[in-house]
């Protein structure tokens, strides 16, 4: 779902000449989407494909082969993970080689031996100063496109031990530099081990800042005060490199969480990484990397917005594909005394302003608080109005940065901030062609089950993600509409 919304939605910033922004921060599907955008030598037209004319959008129309970032959705995942499986893909790595294959390989991105760099300058500079990487093989961005990328993961816990909301942490990925920025509260955290006979590890320090993504998965520095970094600190090099596809497949390994908490089976499943903290005045004691398993970054935060936050930026375009529908049976605008709850839409905007913020074995929402509660509830009322008039889910708002220690955000800065959120469009569906508009009145005998909000998993059964041509080249229709509707809203806050 994330993909095919990301595939109309970057259709529509390219036309509006609005494509080539600071950074794109993706999480899970929409990781899959960004890397290939990101990453991929191929003419945008081509890759993207034209624009998009709702009245046009007959059956017919809707089932011809999507374009190529599209196109690998309707891959058979179960076929490639039994496959590799057969040819002897140990389980630690069976998820990232079939994300590899089903969605990388199309572009000549699927290789597990390449490093990334932020540029070809930058990759000449690696080079120079690491000469052993000479002959090796860098994936660096196009140009044209976002002067950078985040790829978001969640940090679950060491082998062998629980993740929980009290130790989960938020890693990014970019092609230039990777980890986690900031301690969680500035304090180490602790792990309960899933082997009740073992004791609990404590006082691990946890993130603190980035690493070259080169040199990024090995152990820790030899020399002890190296480990506050700066420049040109000398480090064993990883024993392999931390690839595109690594990336990409952590950033979507949606089993993470869950799979971390099972004794014994967490570190044989699960993507993993080995990391250290950077030290600092206020933590200075060295500690030896350790053996982290990986998930996807939803388990924590799945728009990418905090990530962007962490960073600074002040304007940004949030496109929020959740699953949830919006609960339209309240008058939003009109409902004194109401206590909103968080699952009047997705609750991935919920959590934004503290609401909805819950945890559990797959998901650790706890700490996602970033806008002031208040704003809440008069974001559902334009939402609501929204809805009535047929229109897309799409707002923009001027909203105050909440502090929040979790995630490093200093708070007090002012966002300028467009949500757009997936739903159904009542306007869009207008536009349609007869047999398109008779076929979502017909769901389930015409594939468009629960449109636009198609599930992530099993959708298509038995198939882990596959979607159809008409489910992928519809969806992106919509999302590519939505954008356009509301140029004016975001090209004031691109540019």
């Amino acid at each position: 779902r994330a993909l095919s919304g990301a595939l109309g939605a970057f259709r529509a910033l390219r036309d509006l000449g609005l494509l080539e922004v600071d950074m794109i921060s993706s999480v899970s599907g929409g990781s899959w989407a960004s890397s290939i955008l990101m990453f991929a030598d191929m003419d945008l037209q081509t890759l993207l494909g034209p624009a998009t004319d709702p009245s046009r959008l007959t059956l017919a129309e809707l089932d011809r082969r999507p374009p190529p970032l599209g196109a690998v959705v309707m891959t058979a995942v179960n076929d490639i993970a039994i496959s590799l499986k057969m040819d002897g893909v140990p389980f630690g790595l069976l998820w990232v080689a079939t994300i590899a294959q089903a969605f990388l390989e199309p572009f000549g991105l699927d290789r597990l031996d390449a490093f990334m760099a932020g540029s070809r300058q930058a990759e000449q500079q690696i080079k120079a100063q690491n000469p052993q990487y000479r002959d090796e093989k860098f994936y660096v961005p196009q140009p044209g496109r976002a002067k950078n990328i985040v790829m978001g993961s969640t940090v679950e816990a060491p082998d062998g031990y629980k993740a929980t909301s009290d130790n989960a942490v938020y890693l990014q990925v970019s092609p230039d530099f990777s980890g986690s920025a900031f301690y969680p509260n500035n304090v180490p955290v602790s792990y309960t081990s899933t082997d009740p006979r073992s004791a609990k590890l404590t006082r691990v320090l946890l993130g603190g800042g980035l690493v070259s993504t080169f040199a990024f998965g090995g152990s820790a520095p030899s020399n002890r005060g190296a480990q506050q970094g700066g420049k040109g600190v000398e480090m064993h090099a990883p024993a392999r490199p931390f690839c595109l596809a690594r990336s990409v497949g952590m950033s979507s390994a949606a089993f993470g969480a869950q799979i971390s908490n099972l004794p014994g089976l967490g570190g044989h499943i699960n993507p993993q990484v080995d990391m250290f903290p950077v030290t600092s005045l206020a933590h200075p004691r060295p500690q030896k990397a350790k053996r982290y398993m990986i998930g996807d970054g939803g388990n924590l935060e799945n728009t990418g917005l905090l990530a962007m936050l962490q960073r600074g930026a002040t304007r940004i375009v949030s496109l929020i594909n959740g699953p949830e529908p919006f609960i339209t049976t309240m008058d939003y605008c009109n409902a004194p005394g109401y206590v909103p709850t968080g699952k009047e839409l997705t609750s991935q905007f919920g959590n934004l302003f503290g609401y909805g913020n819950t945890a559990d074995d797959t998901e650790f929402h706890m700490h996602n608080q970033v806008f002031p509660s208040s704003e809440y509830l008069p974001a559902l009322c334009d939402l609501y109005k929204l809805r009535g008039a047929g229109k897309s889910l799409t707002i923009r708002r001027q909203l105050t940065v909440v502090r929040n220690d979790w995630w490093g955000i200093t708070g007090g800065s002012t966002v300028d901030i467009v949500f757009v959120i997936l739903g159904k469009a009542l306007a869009f569906e207008g536009l349609l062609p007869p047999d398109t508009a008779q076929a979502l009145e017909q769901p389930l005998t015409s594939g468009l089950n629960n449109f636009p909000l198609f599930k992530t998993m099993f959708n298509n059964p038995p198939d882990l993600t596959q979607y159809t041509a008409r489910q992928i080249n519809l969806l992106s229709a919509q999302t590519e509409w939505a954008i356009r509707e509301n140029a004016d809203m975001i090209r004031a806050v691109l540019r």
